[in-house]
């Protein structure tokens, strides 16, 4: 029996379009697909939040996309980070009082001499953190991987101290991980999930135990791997980034895709590109890869048998050479991936230049951070799809999520009939 697998990617604002994807699956799938679970879930930044909701929510399949679509249609920017005139004050007193206090220090090397305070970060999560303890329900999520439909739940942190991306995992006890990365197991808490959504210099990091965990989303190159070494051979994929062709043909004629005009980068277009570099581009090569590896083995089976497979995993385990497999055995995975069939950053400008005044606007603290950063809504529109949570910009993501999952309705079902 093979296990059914769900992978949701890193991208703010973005896992909206991931919330509209599962709604659709649980709400326009014919019932027996609805009532389906995925029993490996695993996510990075925003992907972990909404795999930890999933996952909380698995006992009961048919209402689990309505909770998720209510919380996603109730979210504002105050519930993600603190934007009031105390912000502003806070920002300006650990940056501002301490970088006057550094430029005093005899010695710019010693840090801990340094006449603080630091700042950490640009934006306080601290709303974040208060909205994920109320809304996933953490003793359901016990209850779902301790007896009921979910055989493990992995989110991706990277530990700031070497580097490294590492592994939060609550899972059965007969669940096997057999990856290269470190895992911490045990029961999954809201440090874990804003661990992973610290997206580097925006989000302060995580203290866990000894150390300090940022964005999974920096340093894990193959976002599909968790899943894969929890066991499952079957995988949906959510990405965030829509993959256009150069030109896209129609009956008629064939069209350029235009290119944006070359302007100065600012500081705000920089950011946005690191986002995007960060958060969108490992699981187009991680898909790559698997591709790779499949048709190698589908060859490997044309060529000496159908049981070339059994027989290279049975010589490895003889050889003694399962680390070049990273201790896991050779097998063909089916993915599908369902991504953003229109650029977001698009959908974002287009949300905010149909702003009528007073239905969106900016607090004192979101405008000196436009400020500094040096923010031009056309030009910064990258940076701000990811860190915009206004309730009609989140919707048009969920519709499209919704949309685009509908469009994949027969591969969707496809990939979850068990073979």
């Amino acid at each position: 029996m093979s296990r059914l697998g769900l992978v949701l990617s890193a991208g703010g604002a973005r896992g909206a379009y991931e919330a509209g994807v599962l709604y659709y699956i649980r709400s326009g799938l014919p019932k027996n697909f609805r009532q389906t679970n995925f029993p490996i879930q695993t996510g990075t930044s925003v992907g972990a939040i909404n795999a930890l909701f999933m996952a909380s929510h698995a006992h009961d399949p048919l209402k689990q996309g309505e909770r998720l679509k209510d919380l996603w249609f109730s979210l504002n920017q105050d519930h993600i980070y603190r934007r009031d005139l105390r912000a502003v004050g806070s920002f300006l007193q650990s940056s501002l009082r301490g970088m006057v206090g550094n430029l005093l220090t005899i010695d710019p090397l010693k840090i801990f001499s340094r006449q603080g305070p630091h700042l950490r970060s640009i934006l306080n999560t601290f709303p974040l953190q208060e909205l994920l303890t109320k809304n996933v329900d953490w003793k359901a999520l016990n209850a779902n991987i301790e007896n009921g439909p979910i055989d493990a739940v992995a989110l991706t942190a990277t530990n700031m101290g070497n580097g490294h991306p590492e592994i939060f995992l609550q899972k059965k006890h007969d669940i096997g991980y057999t990856g290269r990365q470190k895992i911490h197991t045990g029961p999954l808490k809201v440090e874990h999930a804003m661990a992973s959504s610290a997206i580097p210099m925006l989000f302060p990091s995580t203290a866990i135990g000894k150390n300090y965990y940022m964005d999974g989303g920096l340093r894990l190159f193959t976002p599909m791997s968790p899943a894969i070494h929890l066991g499952a051979e079957r995988l949906l994929i959510i990405g965030l980034r829509h993959r256009p062709s150069t030109t896209r043909k129609t009956k008629k004629k064939t069209v350029t895709v235009k290119k944006r005009p070359t302007v100065i980068p600012t500081l705000a277009m920089q950011l946005g590109s690191i986002l995007n570099g960060m958060f969108l581009d490992h699981i187009q090569y991680d898909l790559e890869q698997l591709s790779r590896i499949n048709h190698l083995l589908d060859l490997g089976k044309l060529e000496y048998g159908n049981d070339f497979i059994d027989k290279i995993n049975a010589r490895m385990k003889k050889e003694k050479m399962e680390g070049l497999a990273g201790n896991h055995q050779w097998k063909k995975i089916k993915a599908l991936e369902i991504t953003p069939s229109e650029f977001v950053s698009n959908i974002y400008f287009r949300w905010f230049r149909s702003q009528k005044k007073g239905r969106f606007q900016f607090s004192a603290f979101e405008k000196l951070m436009i400020r500094l950063l040096d923010v031009d809504p056309r030009t910064g529109r990258d940076l701000l799809s990811y860190l915009t949570f206004a309730p009609q910009y989140l919707q048009e993501l969920f519709e499209l999520g919704y949309q685009d999952a509908q469009s994949s309705k027969h591969k969707i079902m496809e990939l979850m009939t068990q073979p």
